[in-house]
């Protein structure tokens, strides 16, 4: 079976598209074979948060770090050079690995302590 590089979907071996989204992009385990390791699913970056302001994503992502989670906000250099057409995008993501998700969930659903 191959995955849609796509929409993830499971394929016939022979098939050239997609059924489900019709692309033709299907992954591969060209990475294994050349001695990349695969990334353990736990690693991965899961959106934990989008916001409407980088300022905001940078501020939970502050908070996350001084949490010792590890934040990323992958469309920050984006939003920095279209900033002028917040309406185009409107979002910013914040992601976390997968293995600290719930813990980060937690963080941001609790009151931020006042000094």
């Amino acid at each position: 079976m191959k995955t849609c590089a796509y929409c993830g979907r499971e394929n016939d071996d022979a098939a050239l598209r997609c059924q489900e989204c019709g692309t033709e992009e299907f992954n591969t385990t060209a990475a294994t074979e050349r001695g990349v390791p695969e990334l353990d699913p736990d690693e991965e970056f899961v959106t934990l948060i989008s916001t409407q302001r980088l300022a905001d994503a940078d501020l939970i992502v502050s908070r996350l770090q001084a949490a010792g989670i590890e934040g990323f906000i992958p469309d920050q250099f984006l939003m920095q050079n279209v900033a002028f057409n917040l309406n185009t995008f409107g979002y910013v993501r914040v992601q976390v690995r997968r293995k600290d998700l719930e813990q980060a969930e937690e963080l941001l659903s609790a009151p931020e302590e006042e000094a």
